[in-house]
């Protein structure tokens, strides 16, 4: 969780009016070499590091949501 003093600060950042579209593209391409390496990798270590990026990167999609609720605790 973000704390409130953070998520003031980044609220500027998320309320950008394209910066949602552009996390979602650079999210969307990250994720598919992840899946492939998923998909492809025999490694345990690879399967796990890709799995763990996935759910960083999932993450990040959701950090505009997360910014403007710990924004607005009081």
């Amino acid at each position: 969780m973000v704390d409130m003093r953070a998520a003031q600060e980044l609220l500027v950042l998320v309320n950008q009016p394209d910066f949602q579209e552009l996390v979602d593209i650079f999210v969307e391409e990250k994720k598919k070499e992840q899946y492939r390496i998923l998909e492809q990798s025999d490694d345990k270590k690879d399967i796990f590091r890709a799995q763990g990026a996935c759910q960083v990167l999932n993450k990040m999609k959701a950090m505009k949501t997360e910014i403007q609720a710990a924004a607005k605790r009081d």
